[in-house]
Order: C-alpha cells, then structure tokens, then sequence
C-alpha cells in the first residue's frame, strides 16, 4: 500500500502530515480533471445508496447529532463539532501524529479554500478514482451517489535524524451526491472500523426519514 496522498491527509486531518504544510494554511488543490460519467456502476457499500443525504449545514448537524456516543468500543472524543467547512465526529484516543482511530466528517466546498468552491463530491470522487496514489480499492456510481473505497498507509519520518517513521493504515470511505458541495468521508485504522462509522452514518441518515421519535437530550456542539 502506498504512502499516504495529500488527499487523504486532507480527509482524514492526519496532524503529522499536515503540520507545517501549505493544506494547513489556506493551499489550494489541483485535483485530476474529473469524468463523473466515467464512474463505473456499482451499489455504494454499507447500504449507503439507501439513504438520502442532507444538502445543508442544518441537516448535515442534525444527522451527526444521531450518531452513536460510542462506536465499536471507542467513546465519542470530538465532537460534533464544526470547523470552517468541516463538521466532525471522532472516536478514540487522538494520537499526535495520526489523530484519533474512527473518523467521520462532512465537508463543504462551497466554503472551503482547497477545492475549487464550485468542486463537488461526485467530482472528488472521480478525480479520486482516477489518480493513481490515492490508494482506490473500488468505486462507483449507484444512482445520483458516487463513491471511493481507499486503503493506505501513513507515514511520518522521525522528527531527529536515526529516529524512526512511524506508520499506520487508513482505511477511508468518501462519497457524495451529483451537483452537491457536500463530501462525507469515514476514516478508519482498520476495515472493521470503516464499517462500523459507516454503519452508524447510514442508521443515522435514516433515522432521519422515519417516523419521529422522542429524541435523547441534544449534545452541546462545540465551535
């Protein structure tokens, strides 16, 4: 498996990569020019293309507001909060160099300063997909949603000579709808993790179109 890319550093917010980096201070992206139609057809994984996805920042809180305090065995450690035009949730103890194990977020690239503000996630999807060291396992289009699975690996050299890099996996998860801004990812430090966040999206995002019901006290959002 590859280093890690920019892109996933990006995804995932890995503090000792971006550290000193032109991502961590307003860069922009160059991303692959990107063929949405060339997206093969395939059903999103975990039940994804079952769920319709919230398209404004007041939906994108009230779905991470249902998702779990724990998941699989890690207590909820961030959020959910928003940061610019991100809205975070992570779960497990935040490691300096990689940050915490179970990450999901929502981007917004009409808001953002890397991507092109007009970029949407059907677009990083398929620009995703087509550059080589993204790390890309499969992907797809399953009706509007597009979708990349991606395993890869983190690494950061030692911060005095003869100290040795430190690496752990990712595994990541990222997909979006056709002519929206927003991008959902899902970060994980093995597939089992992966699937456990996006489990808890999609019962979150589903929760959403059902019947109503009497809803636990709401959590205090930071920023």
């Amino acid at each position: 498996m590859p280093r890690v890319t920019m892109l996933i550093a990006l995804l995932v917010l890995l503090p000792g990569i971006l550290a000193g980096s032109s991502l961590a201070h307003g860069g922009h992206a160059t991303p692959v020019s990107p063929a949405p139609s060339g997206l093969p057809v395939a059903a999103a994984p975990f039940g994804l293309g079952s769920v319709v996805l919230p398209n404004d920042q007041a939906g994108v809180e009230a779905l991470f507001d249902r998702l779990p305090d724990e998941m699989g065995g890690e207590p909820l450690s961030l959020g959910p909060e928003r940061s610019g035009e991100r809205t975070v949730a992570s779960y497990g103890e935040s490691d300096p160099l990689f940050g915490p194990s179970l990450t999901l977020q929502a981007i917004n690239f009409a808001e953002g300063d890397f991507f092109p503000r007009d970029f949407t996630g059907v677009q990083f999807v398929a620009s995703a997909a087509g550059t080589a060291d993204y790390g890309a396992e499969t992907f797809g289009r399953d009706g509007n949603l597009a979708w990349v699975r991606a395993e890869t690996t983190a690494a950061v050299a030692g911060d005095r000579p003869g100290t040795p890099e430190a690496a752990r996996p990712i595994y990541t998860l990222a997909w979006g709808e056709l002519d929206s801004p927003w991008l959902f990812t899902a970060a994980a430090v093995d597939a089992e993790g992966l699937r456990t966040l996006v489990t808890a999206f999609v019962t979150a995002a589903t929760a959403d179109q059902a019947t109503p019901v009497p809803m636990a006290s709401p959590r205090v959002r930071a920023g």
